[in-house]
């Protein structure tokens, strides 16, 4: 007679233990990730921080195809090419014009400057400095005169590598005078650029 039901052999589950010696390269492994994302994070946010002003309105732009223009609380001026390795193009033209070529070892420091906040002629000096050393000196700002040539170096490099026109953006601090604004202006007009757009924070309704 065969039986109706018949009674299941409970299913046994074998758990694997892990040794100190098989977790210890996946907890480097992990360290090792954890640090490269730490590092890059702290490159991101290196860029001059300014509150910039509220808007309700937006716009679209092509993200690779515009430089800002930051002007701090303070008056110091800082440029920024978002879009590598057109930055280091740019760098590299405006600093032929002061007659400093850059060694190679230096290009590659070049690649990891975050944003352009010192005078182009003290960038050896950047690059020789310890790393509290540099951050202090990629706050002291450019001088006005090198905004123009790094705005015609800007245009030049896409124009001619990209085929395309780019886009000024002008990051200012809520609390910047237009006093300090108006000089960079005057600058965008002399160079024929009429047409710029203000970085603003969207407002909450």
């Amino acid at each position: 007679m065969v039986p109706i039901l018949q009674q299941s052999r409970p299913r046994q589950i074998y758990r694997r233990k892990l040794s100190l010696p098989e977790v210890w390269p996946l907890a480097i492994a992990l360290l090792m990730v954890l640090c490269l994302c730490l590092s890059i994070g702290q490159i991101r946010h290196m860029e001059p921080d300014v509150d910039l002003p509220t808007s309700s309105g937006s716009g679209c732009f092509p993200y690779n195809r515009h430089y800002n223009i930051t002007v701090s609380k303070d008056n110091r001026l800082f440029f920024n090419v978002e879009d590598e390795p057109y930055r280091t193009m740019v760098i590299e033209q405006v600093a032929l014009l002061h007659g400093i070529r850059f060694t190679p070892s230096q290009r590659q420091e070049l690649h990891r400057l975050p944003y352009v906040g010192i005078d182009v002629r003290r960038l050896p000096e950047y690059f020789s400095s310890s790393q509290t050393r540099r951050y202090t000196l990629l706050k002291t700002g450019i001088p006005t005169e090198q905004l123009g040539e790094y705005i015609d170096a800007t245009r030049r490099v896409y124009r001619e590598c990209a085929g395309v026109s780019s886009f000024c953006f002008i990051r200012a601090d809520k609390k910047t005078p237009f006093a300090a604004i108006r000089p960079v202006i005057q600058l965008l007009q002399q160079h024929n650029i009429n047409r710029f757009n203000l970085r603003t924070t969207i407002e909450k309704m």
